[in-house]
């Protein structure tokens, strides 16, 4: 009985030998599961490709080594397909803000659902087809009175009601949304025309100097909130700023005293979330006009 417990006893010791012998084999020096997983990682050199060299790279020099026509021709093609998307973006960005507003209940009470881009497009027909006097109205008193009533003669009752429903409704996000349409207004010459037709430059340049520099338009942004002002008066100013640089300020619109003023009010502004940033950009104008003006 003895025999046969020293037996037992013995096989057991064999059999926690082996297994010892098994794990360390597998698992010893650092771990083998681990070597073994890490090797898997090691990426694989493709043809051609030199250690420390990136497909990258190869693909660059294998450009420069291209003729100076091809390789030319190849660079415009790549700025080319940038621009291409870029626009695409902009006026993706557009489209899916007119599908948006078509779901919001505010506008399904107007009547409005799935058209809100088509009424955009007629307001911005109509505005053109009706241009205000952004300067010189002071000289003429008939010029004032049809400033201040410009956009009530302009357009119709449901389309000053669709404006200020948007302009109430979306005032949250009104800093992202004016943001996207200053660039698709302004991408005109780099992107021409897309799905939704864009005013003019001269259309444009028309309606900033208005609301920024007449009586009628400056009225106006005064009946908007506090948010809405600052941002349409910066980006009226943005615009006038691009007319000077194009030569095409047609009216003369000196926009250097709006600037250190609006600066001001905006970067003590806090509900605008880039205040600093906007405040920095008329700064640099402010600059701009300031040497322009030394050196003439």
């Amino acid at each position: 009985m003895k025999g046969n417990r020293s037996l037992l006893l013995l096989f057991f010791v064999f059999i926690a030998a082996g297994l010892a012998a098994l794990f360390f084999a597998y698992y010893g020096n650092g771990g083998g599961k681990k070597q073994a997983s890490q090797e898997t990682e090691v990426p694989v050199k493709k043809p051609g490709e030199d250690e420390g060299v990136s497909s990258t790279a190869i693909k660059t020099e294998e450009m420069q080594e291209g003729s100076g026509e091809d390789s030319g021709d190849k660079v415009q093609e790549l700025q080319a397909l940038s621009v291409e998307e870029e626009c695409s973006k902009i006026e993706d960005s557009m489209l899916d803000f007119f599908n948006y507003l078509d779901e919001k209940e505010y506008i399904k009470k107007q009547g409005l659902e799935g058209v809100t881009l088509s009424k955009f497009e007629d307001i911005l027909n109509e505005l053109s087809l009706h241009m205000p006097v952004p300067a010189g109205e002071g000289l003429n008193y008939d010029t004032i009175i049809r400033n201040i009533y410009h956009f009530y003669r302009a357009l119709d009752l449901q389309d000053l009601i669709f404006m200020k429903s948007v302009l109430r409704n979306e005032a949250e996000a009104m800093e992202v949304n004016l943001s996207m349409f200053y660039k698709w207004l302004m991408s005109g010459d780099r992107c021409g025309q897309g799905k939704v037709e864009r005013p003019s430059f001269s259309t444009i340049y028309g309606y900033a100097g208005y609301l920024m520099n007449s009586i009628g338009g400056r009225a106006y942004l005064f009946r908007r909130n506090t948010t809405i002002r600052l941002l349409i008066h910066y980006y009226c100013l943005l615009i006038i700023h691009e007319a000077d640089k194009r030569k095409m300020n047609t009216y003369g619109i000196d926009v250097l005293p709006f600037i250190e003023p609006l600066a001001r009010e905006i970067e003590n502004y806090p509900l605008l979330y880039f205040h600093k940033e906007y405040a920095s950009n008329l700064l640099e104008i402010r600059d701009y006009y300031l040497k322009k003006r030394k050196g003439s």
